[in-house]
């Protein structure tokens, strides 16, 4: 990693997360200035219930959903909704009203909203009204600092096949052709698609005042910590900044699932290219939960602080074996993947050895 661009990357993320209220009061006026209706959002429920209410009661709404998962309560008959396949709009062989589709960011400074490799990308000016569902802590507050955020994803995780990022600072024009059967001449005119911007909160104020976790809300969702994370890659449920995240809820103060997703490897660490310190806050996390709840999740926590320096001691194909059999007996998945690794687990074997390397 480059560590005068990530140091640079966290004070971004820190300067906009430490002044959140305000930054977002002024990216929510920039917007309205330039034409953008603005919704507050606390929850999917909320989320749900203004899709349905912005749509017309009259008939079947056409709408195109570009979402990794679609709220289950939209898909239902019942709330006369039709969804129309992105690909369809785009090769025009459905129309759409609506088009839903997440920003990746927004910038406070010019009241912009930003997407990158999107499959919608060329529908924005095809239907009548676009929705972009943006969290909140995702506002970067200079769009001259746009560049370094971006700058730390994978190009193929930007651009894709779609080779552009859409910086979206005003309504678009949809095209309509009103050429008739009878009328031998090809005219046209143009309608403004309304766009409402979606300020979705989704749990992010509750871990904003949690002053321990709301580091994990620098995320840019690049995905780096699942990518390296070797529980994630066997059981797929909590990537890394999702465990820490999980927990800092009130309603999940008891919930062990952080014990047994996490071997506290260090290689999330490593890679968060806006320095996430995630075994610090992996293992503070461990103790607020061991604490609001009984002896066994003490017993979870020492159980798996001893396992990652014991793991980086081994010698011995023989030893190894017995211990993660022994370790990791009533984690199936865990212990078959163990099972099946010739190389170091940890990368902290070896800290003092590239210390000295770099020296």
């Amino acid at each position: 990693m480059n560590t005068s661009i990530n140091k640079r990357a966290n004070f971004i993320r820190y300067s906009y997360i430490e002044n959140m209220d305000n930054s977002l009061l002024a990216f929510e006026n920039k917007l309205s200035t330039n034409g953008m209706e603005v919704k507050w959002i606390s929850n999917e429920d909320e989320l749900t219930d203004y899709i349905k209410s912005a749509m017309p009661k009259t008939h079947f709404n056409k709408v195109c959903f570009d979402l990794p998962v679609i709220p289950e309560d939209l898909t239902n008959t019942n709330n006369l909704i039709k969804t129309i396949a992105v690909e369809d709009l785009e090769n025009n062989i459905e129309s759409s009203d609506f088009l839903i589709t997440n920003a990746n960011f927004g910038l406070v400074d010019t009241g912009s909203v930003v997407v990158f490799n999107h499959h919608c990308k060329n529908c924005f000016n095809k239907v009548d009204h676009v929705i972009f569902i943006l969290n909140i802590n995702n506002l970067i507050v200079k769009s001259s600092d746009l560049g370094i955020i971006l700058s730390l994803y994978d190009r193929e995780q930007v651009y894709g096949n779609q080779q552009a990022v859409d910086i979206i600072s005003q309504p678009f024009n949809k095209i309509i052709s009103n050429n008739y059967q009878f009328d031998q001449s090809d005219t046209y005119s143009t309608q403004k698609v309304n766009i409402t911007v979606l300020l979705y909160d989704n749990g992010i104020t509750e871990i904003l005042n949690n002053a321990k976790l709301r580091e994990t809300l620098y995320c840019i969702n690049c995905g780096n910590c699942k990518k390296v994370c070797p529980v994630f890659k066997i059981n797929h449920k909590y990537a890394p900044i999702d465990l820490v995240k999980n927990n800092a809820f009130s309603s999940n103060r008891k919930n062990s699932d952080i014990f047994v997703n996490t071997t506290l490897c260090g290689n999330c660490d490593k890679v968060c290219p806006v320095l996430i310190p995630f075994m610090n806050l992996l293992v503070s996390e461990m103790e607020t939960v061991a604490n609001n709840d009984h002896d066994d999740n003490w017993r979870d926590f020492g159980k798996n602080m001893n396992k990652r320096v014991k793991l980086n001691k081994l010698n011995g194909k023989i030893r190894r074996y017995f211990f993660v059999k022994k370790m990791y007996n009533n984690n199936k998945k865990l212990l078959n993947y163990y099972m099946a690794q010739q190389d170091d687990f940890f990368n902290l074997t070896n800290t003092k050895e590239e210390e000295n390397a770099r020296n």
